[in-house]
């Protein structure tokens, strides 16, 4: 998948020079399509779907969520329901999202609102309520065939995903390439003109916290860290590993030493060391 920076990376010069208030509004995390048709952004082509996926639709309080459930044949693999970064479509990148997972499984992917095939406004509260009602499905899909459940966010997804992992009973979570809050990005993007920048966050992306929505969650949680990651640096996963600790999570940190964002799947080693990670709980 191809994920470019988020939005509010670009932390302006001019408030970095003359020691302003940078506010960061909710929707500098999201391009819904209307956003990526206004910058012109054009997503390269998905690769071809290789494996069974039946297309359907969710109900949930915005309208209808376009989803996927890819299908490997496979009975004895879990679920992975997968929450995607913040330029994901399933029109671009199901195929690519399908060659990377169903190593490890059947695959649930989604379209945000205001993305795709769903309907409703760009908002945290919509992502939330999206990804809630999806999982929902998992939950009782996985249930229904004896799986396992693994909740799999990748960039934007990572802070997604664990806001329902524990409503959902999820069995393990992977974070691939993400943070632990908005503040840690927008803290990271300013460097050391940090001290002097008051940052005022829109009050629904100061109230995420990954390892706050973890805390008492007893299965295991996967972090994939990417070395060469200038979109969401590696920091922000080293930073979001001790958080998590801090918390009594159980997390093993896989870093990729020649990784960027997006191809963390790429690696030679990637499939190895997932699973072993997810098989050694």
């Amino acid at each position: 998948m191809n994920t470019r920076r988020l939005g509010l990376i670009a932390v302006s010069t001019v408030a970095l020079s003359a020691c302003k208030a940078v506010n960061v509004p909710e929707d500098a995390f999201f391009y819904p399509d209307t956003r990526m048709q206004a910058e012109r952004i054009v997503l390269p082509p998905d690769a071809p779907m290789r494996f069974q996926a039946d297309t359907f639709t969710i109900p949930y309080a915005g309208g209808t969520i376009g989803a996927t459930r890819v299908r490997t044949g496979r009975t004895d693999t879990p679920l992975i329901l997968f929450c995607g970064g913040n330029m994901f479509r399933r029109s671009a990148a199901a195929g690519l999202t399908a060659a990377k997972l169903t190593p490890f499984g059947d695959v649930l992917m989604f379209d945000y609102p205001g993305s795709g095939e769903t309907p409703g406004p760009a908002e945290y509260e919509a992502f939330i309520a999206t990804a809630t009602a999806v999982a929902d499905v998992a939950r009782a899909q996985a249930d229904a065939e004896g799986r396992k459940l693994i909740a799999w966010g990748h960039s934007l997804g990572g802070i997604v995903c664990p806001q329902i992992v524990q409503h959902v009973r999820a069995d393990a979570v992977v974070l691939e390439t993400t943070t632990p809050n908005a503040r840690a990005v927008v803290e990271n993007a300013a460097g050391w003109a940090r001290p002097f920048v008051r940052i005022n966050l829109a009050p629904n992306l100061a109230a995420v916290d990954v390892p706050i929505a973890l805390k008492g969650y007893a299965g295991p949680v996967v972090v994939l860290e990417a070395s060469h990651d200038a979109t969401l640096p590696p920091a922000l996963s080293q930073k979001l590993v001790r958080d998590l600790r801090a918390e009594g999570v159980t997390v093993d940190r896989l870093v990729f030493p020649d990784a960027g964002h997006g191809d963390v799947g790429a690696q030679p080693d990637f499939l190895s060391r997932v699973a072993a990670a997810l098989a050694a709980h």
